[in-house]
């Protein structure tokens, strides 16, 4: 097999994500099919882009979404799962069952298994969905403030959607469970999260950073947001160049139908 040629731009954005991982703490990408809307070519391109250099993770488009879990595991080959709207035990069920019935053991104890805690029925089901012997399966919850705060139809750092977060990670950690809080965190409230939430990582809408292994998390989520910011340009750009091609393709077989 030939080794994969990257252009100039891709070349660079690798340079940023060895720099995310090596100084800043970067633990690994977040996609999504879900609200993200990332598409299986998208998030092979990421995958590929990032090869040797950082895990992918991607978070699917529901706990029972089978095809999102055979495509990425088989075909494109992440790191981790996250299942979306896991609101009761019977929804960690469904979502470990279908982990269970696609992914083989050993590959499966390798991966990242979360779910995302982003919903007030979570935070209250949040002891009973830990009880269940499904929830030994897991090794990350992931906490998205945005629409955890949409529940209760408050602001993202209001001190209710605080608490229920500093709940929902003391939780999960006294299991042995990891934990990353998102959702409206900037440079310059990282640090008041850690004091307050006391996560082991945090994470935007792509980057995840790790606290114990980023020197100055204000600093490691600015250059993250940096990062994020480059690889939406650099998929914009292949878009443009995508669509230019596709038009100039329908141009070339409108003047042969013409000189037909």
């Amino acid at each position: 097999m030939c080794p994969r040629i990257f252009t100039k731009k891709e070349l660079e954005l690798r340079d940023m994500a060895k720099e995310l991982k090596e100084k800043h703490g970067c633990l690994a990408l977040k996609m999504g099919t879900e609200v993200e809307d990332c598409s299986f070519e998208y998030i092979d391109w990421v995958s590929k882009l990032m090869e040797g250099i950082l895990p992918i993770v991607v978070k699917i488009g529901g706990p029972e979404a089978r095809n999102d879990i055979r495509q990425l595991t088989d075909r494109i080959g992440v790191q981790g799962l996250i299942a979306p709207m896991v609101e009761t035990p019977y929804g960690l069920k469904k979502f470990v069952s279908a982990l269970r019935d696609i992914v083989p053991p050993e590959r499966r104890a390798e991966m990242i298994k979360g779910i995302n805690a982003e919903t007030v029925t979570c935070y209250r089901n949040f002891d009973a969905i830990l009880s269940i012997p499904e929830a030994e399966e897991l090794n990350q919850v992931t906490i998205g403030r945005d629409d955890l705060s949409e529940s209760v139809g408050k602001k993202v750092d209001d001190p209710e959607v605080m608490n229920m977060a500093r709940e929902i990670t003391k939780k999960a950690q006294a299991k042995g469970i990891l934990v990353s809080v998102g959702g409206g965190i900037t440079p310059a409230n990282a640090k008041r999260i850690l004091a307050e939430i006391k996560p082991n990582k945090i994470n935007s809408r792509h980057v995840v950073i790790g606290v114990d292994q980023s020197p100055d998390i204000g600093e490691s989520f600015k250059k993250a947001l940096a990062f994020e910011t480059a690889l939406i340009e650099l998929e914009s750009l292949s878009l443009n160049q995508r669509l230019s091609s596709l038009n100039r393709r329908t141009e070339t077989l409108r003047k042969r139908m013409a000189a037909t």
